[in-house]
């Protein structure tokens, strides 16, 4: 991906293992496998044109950061508060999809 971006497991004392979310500049996201799979689904959907949502929100419950991606003609913007947008383009977008779909389906 042309951002410093990546997806690893990690434990959680409460929660089980965790995929944690790391985009250079910006917190990290820590997902569930359920919220993993629920993101995979919506930036497929977006990237895939099947959705016409121009934002997709989580508010990831072992983290201490939002997950907002606003669509984009050329892919998306993942944004933070106080932060630069880390943006994908489709092809990415859909590889940061099947990471999470990837983690998600392991549990």
């Amino acid at each position: 991906m042309s951002q410093n971006l990546t997806l690893a497991e990690t434990p959680h004392g409460a929660f089980g293992t965790l995929a944690t979310l790391k985009i250079a500049g910006q917190p990290v996201r820590r997902f569930t496998r359920e919220e993993s799979a629920i993101v995979a689904r919506a930036l497929n959907a977006v990237a895939d044109g099947a959705s016409s949502e121009r934002q997709i929100y989580m508010s990831p419950i072992a983290s201490d950061c939002d997950f907002v991606a606003q669509v984009e003609p050329e892919g998306i913007a993942l944004c933070c508060e106080d932060c630069d947008a880390a943006r994908l383009d489709w092809e990415e977008t859909r590889k940061l999809a099947q990471m999470l779909k990837t983690f998600a389906a392991a549990g």
